[in-house]
């Protein structure tokens, strides 16, 4: 059974519960918990292994990359080429359910496999998770906390009940919200929605001109 913290009702961690998950994602630990958008699995995307690690659990083909979480915009614009138009929109729609498709920087490189191209990643709202991934002090590679082809898994019990005997933390946070984060393709002059999720096309349009 994996180590459980609990956030408050606000969704906070302590910050000793925040350290402890930040070291254990660093030292390739599997931590399962809450976002915006349904639960997650994660872990440090500096060592292939853990990415190795998440795809097994998920039971997902190496053909689709994982996406990628860190704690604020300045340590994004390390990983990933920053533009205006991600600058932008991440300006209004940061920390959220948005991951903004970028090429990696040659740092960057290292979040991921070399046939891919670019790398989606974000900053989630949630007050927890973004501490936990502060201490880290590195990004995070993520998918959502289901098998391949099954329903995301919206609350702590059923994450544990389902992925319990797979992974090493889990963060209970009561129960998540329904749906996807959306993901944008920011590397030209205007925005492209690669995959629907909870952010609509008209928030990402209105983030263009409010």
């Amino acid at each position: 059974m994996p180590n459980a913290f609990k956030t408050a009702a606000d969704g906070t961690l302590t910050a000793a519960d925040a350290a402890a998950l930040g070291a254990a994602a660093k030292g390739c630990k599997i931590v399962a918990f809450p976002t915006e958008s349904s639960y997650a699995l994660g872990s440090t995307g500096l060592i292939k292994a853990a990415t190795r690690r998440l795809l097994q659990i998920k039971e997902r083909s190496t053909l689709k990359p994982l996406a990628v979480m860190v704690h604020s915009v300045d340590e994004a614009k390390k990983w990933v080429e920053w533009t205006p138009l991600a600058e932008t929109l991440a300006a209004k729609l940061w920390p959220g359910a948005v991951a903004l498709l970028l090429k990696p920087t040659a740092q960057g490189r290292l979040l991921t496999f070399p046939e891919y191209p670019t790398v989606a990643i974000r900053v989630p709202s949630h007050p927890g998770v973004r501490a936990a991934l502060a201490a880290s002090g590195v990004p995070w590679v993520y998918t959502s906390a289901n098998k391949s082809g099954q329903p995301a898994l919206r609350d702590g019990a059923a994450v544990n009940s389902a992925l319990g005997a797979d992974i090493d933390f889990l963060v209970d946070g009561g129960t998540a919200p329904e749906g996807e984060a959306t993901v944008v393709d920011a590397t030209g002059d205007k925005p492209r929605i690669v995959r629907p999720g909870i952010v609509s096309a008209e928030l990402i349009q209105g983030a263009l001109t409010a």
